[in-house]
């Protein structure tokens, strides 16, 4: 046997301490009185309770000695070794939006970790847990630990904005089980696609219906901005609803709307000022998952660039930059001593010194670009292709005749056009400045001609100069890239709680994790003089969670298993049953005494 807490031995302190109320007695005063007679018995009993007294035979005496030693010996946390039989858990707890659904006595999360830890605390001390906490990136928090550390984190755990990956928690839960050959519980709302995994689901919520907005966006027109609304009904009952735009944290306008069971709608709030920043959009009343009443986006604000075509004449390039909105062009043939733009279109002229300003943009390079390697000219006989690569959304199927061109290669591009197997095209990022670079003169191609030419033209500059509204497409808890300016020298993000996360210096930008909370952000840039621009944007809860009616159940697992390992039995409760006996014993021994 052994004891967890020997410091609880020291209880036995109330050992002497009983002993000393036997052998200290009450002490009387000396009084004269005219007679003894009467108080003969009173004097028995005086001499009796004299202090230092042999101690005597005495039941309630060694009744409370024993219950003092049995209430030590529980508290120094008794154990038998053995071998004992102990099952094995491999937990999963869905922290997907969903949960946060108030439809089971508070919200589903809520019911669904206390009930894990009511498991947790209640099983045998030798009991293995494994902990996985299910999101959009599924991980494990304990992996055959005991109970305390599976009580630590699920403490700590809550409910985020996101879905689930089933593959990935999948992987995880297989893992596991394997590790320590137990029992997979999932906690939450749904069971996923797991067809592999045999699990037993603890369910929570019902039918409940919901609404959500799913969409936030703004288009500029004529007398301001269109900012469009998108709401969904997860229901089989029409709900009336009104939905709020905010503007700069200010309302706006309201606007009331009937959703129709199962059914969506959009609303339009018009002649919203040019120039706005953040964007709000609140529904109520509320309902059962209130985080999917809200979504965030953003306005914009100026984002009118700088663009400066330096070339002999290229009535393609100035077209197609021309009809572009948020783009203020101009072209020069002097190609010395730029500065001041935000992108350098180089045509087949390059500096001797390149703008230290700027991103560029660069046709037919002739060197003179930092760590690109160039070959010879030579006839491209096959069509040029951009294939299945380019990361430019409507760029997949680019075709075009080329006579004559050169193969690009650099350490910090990545090809995105090629022709007879030779990359003719790179993007990337050397020295933080986003480069785009042609090893070719448009006018040896007929890609101008092609109805993709103004396409790649405006993903391109989108890839430059991301709108404030893209941003706004950002999820809770993924991570995003955030593009910056060409002059900014210092680059942070404000998160709706205040908190300020450094991006840059170094560049490129470093990705923005920090997202786990929905709301408006705001991306701070300072440049060299010290001036700093801020661009709002949104990160929105996924609507994939919006429908909270269980969409489908674990597999159930028939077997329970368990395994006898070398471990301890607890004696406490057994002790304690055995102190509480003999102060029973020791009260009955002493009502019958009086």
């Amino acid at each position: 046997m052994r004891f967890l807490y020997p410091l609880g031995w020291a209880a036995l302190l109330a050992v002497p301490v009983i002993l000393l109320m036997y052998l200290l007695k009450q002490k009387y005063k000396e009084r004269q009185i005219p007679s003894l007679y009467l108080w003969e018995k009173v004097l028995r009993q005086t001499q009796s309770h004299q202090p230092w007294q042999k101690l005597k035979k005495n039941r309630l005496l060694f009744l409370q000695l024993l219950a003092a030693v049995l209430l030590a010996a529980a508290l120094a946390s008794p154990h038998m070794a053995g071998m004992v039989e102990a099952q094995s858990y491999v937990l999963a707890l869905d922290c997907s939006l969903s949960m946060q659904a108030e439809d089971a006595n508070g919200t589903r999360f809520d019911a669904a970790k206390a009930d894990m830890m009511r498991l947790v605390e209640e099983a045998p001390g030798q009991t293995v847990f494994s902990l996985v906490l299910l999101d959009n990136a599924p991980r494990t928090a304990v992996s055959g630990g005991k109970k305390d550390a599976v009580l630590r984190v699920l403490e700590q755990s809550a409910a985020g904005g996101t879905s689930v990956d089933w593959q990935q928690a999948e992987a995880l839960l297989q893992a596991e089980q394997e590790a320590i050959a137990g029992e997979i519980l999932i906690y939450g709302d749904d069971g996923g696609n797991m067809p592999g995994l045999e699990a037993n689901l603890v369910s929570y919520g019902g039918p409940g219906e919901n609404s959500a907005l799913t969409l936030l966006s703004s288009t500029k027109g004529e007398t301001g901005l269109s900012v469009l609304v998108h709401a969904r009904h997860f229901g089989s009952s029409p709900v009336e609803k009104e939905i709020t735009l905010f503007v700069d944290g200010a309302a706006y306008d309201t606007k009331t709307v009937t959703l129709e069971a199962e059914g969506q709608a959009d609303v339009v709030f018009q002649n919203v000022p040019e120039g706005s920043g953040a964007l709000e959009a609140r529904m109520t009343p509320s309902d059962l998952l209130p985080a999917d009443d809200v979504v965030y986006g953003s306005a914009g604000g100026d984002s009118t660039q700088r663009v400066l075509l330096v070339s002999e004449g290229n009535l393609f390039l100035e077209k197609a930059l021309s009809l572009m909105d948020g783009v203020e062009l101009y072209v020069t043939r002097e190609a010395e001593g730029l500065s001041g733009y935000s992108l350098y279109l180089f045509d087949g002229i390059l500096p001797e010194q390149m703008p230290s300003d700027g991103y560029c943009m660069i046709f037919s390079p002739e060197g003179g670009v930092s760590g690109l390697t160039e070959g010879e000219s030579v006839p491209i006989t096959s069509a040029v292709t951009s294939g299945s690569q380019t990361p430019w959304q409507d760029t997949e199927n680019i075709s075009f005749a080329l006579r004559e061109g050169k193969s690009l290669s650099a350490a910090w591009g990545t090809p995105f056009l090629w022709g007879d197997g030779k990359a003719l095209a790179l993007y990337g990022q050397p020295d933080g400045r986003k480069t785009v670079v042609f090893g070719f003169d448009l006018h040896d191609s007929d890609l101008p001609l092609k109805m993709e030419f103004p396409v790649l033209m405006y993903r391109l500059m989108e890839w430059y100069f991301p709108a404030a509204e893209s941003l706004s497409q950002g999820k809770a808890g993924e991570a995003m890239a955030l593009s910056l300016q060409p002059a900014t020298q210092k680059a942070w993000v404000v998160t709706p709680s205040e908190e300020r996360v450094q991006i840059a210096p170094p560049f490129p930008a470093q990705t923005l994790t920090q997202t786990q909370k929905a709301g408006i952000y705001r991306l701070c840039e300072e440049d060299s003089s010290g001036v700093v621009r801020e661009t709002p944007f949104g990160v929105n809860v996924t609507t994939e969670e919006s429908d909270l009616r269980i969409r489908q159940e674990a597999e159930g697992q028939t077997e329970t298993r368990k395994n006898a390992v070398m471990g301890s039995r607890d004696l406490t409760s057994l002790v304690l049953l055995l102190v509480l006996a003999a102060i029973l014993i020791e009260w009955r021994v002493n009502c019958r005494a009086d």
